[in-house]
């Protein structure tokens, strides 16, 4: 076994795994205005058969069996999966000063990765998956989108498990729903408990009550503390005088989907 545990699995669009990886640098990304280019290094990374061959084959080899479509697993310190970013095409690649074995491997960065601002969100992400409701709640504006995000786009939980029954009741504590990422982090962990995911945006809302993310319509929903959201989520998404606000438009997709929601 690896003295030390990996981070990373390096994927390709089939959810091969082409890489055991250690680490990787360049992961938060730092607000910029420049036009440069970013890019990840992936570091004592030990390559499979298919991309070991790929990295030391000759250029027609690499032509003719390409590799340009490579994503990056984040893994949790348990080894599980928590999140895949877009890595694009290896840039370039050496062996690795960690083990002779391993390769380091240089890939485009950017186009979804996270904020340096926010790191401390992910490492608690990695560190342990949430056990308690509103443990996002300390985070400012941004880190509670970044835990949105990572809730968001956890694919492994998402969906996909069995909905409870009908005319079952779901208490939302609106306590800390500030703003708009704060009612999504709520619902979703009324719904499916603490790190729960029911949406990201109206039309994710929409979507998760029509079934197949944890829970199935017709059900209540307690909402406690709601006064917070409704003095918070006044955005209107026309500009009419009299356009709802998006907390009113909350509760018409709620009444649309036969939901039965209990303002106190």
């Amino acid at each position: 076994m690896d003295p030390v545990e990996p981070k990373f699995l390096l994927i390709d669009e089939d959810d091969q795994v082409l890489g055991v990886c250690l680490d990787a640098e360049g992961i938060f990304v730092e607000p910029t205005e420049s036009d440069e280019e970013l890019t990840v290094e992936i570091l004592g990374c030990l390559p499979a058969r298919r991309l070991r061959d790929y990295l030391e084959g000759s250029k027609r080899y690499r032509q003719r069996n390409p590799l340009d479509s490579l994503w990056l697993r984040m893994l949790d310190v348990a080894g599980e999966p928590l999140v895949d970013f877009w890595a694009g095409e290896i840039i370039d690649w050496r062996p690795s000063p960690l083990d002779p074995e391993r390769v380091d491997i240089v890939a485009p960065w950017g186009f979804d990765s996270p904020s340096a601002g926010v790191r401390d969100v992910w490492e608690r992400w990695r560190s342990a998956r949430p056990d308690q409701p509103n443990q996002w709640a300390v985070y400012g504006s941004e880190g509670r989108q970044a835990w949105l995000t990572i809730v968001g786009r956890s694919r492994f939980r998402r969906g996909g498990g069995l909905d409870r029954l009908p005319g079952c009741v779901y208490h939302l504590d609106g306590t800390h729903v500030i703003d708009e990422a704060a009612f999504y982090l709520a619902i979703g962990e009324a719904i499916n408990g603490p790190g729960g995911y029911f949406g990201w945006n109206l039309d994710a809302l929409d979507d998760c009550l029509r079934g197949r993310f944890g829970a199935r319509a017709p059900f209540t929903l307690i909402w406690s503390d709601s006064q917070v959201a409704r003095e918070s989520l006044t955005r209107t998404l026309e500009e009419a005088d009299d356009a709802p606000s998006l907390f009113d438009v909350i509760q018409t997709i709620f009444a649309k989907h036969d939901v039965d929601v209990v303002l106190r």
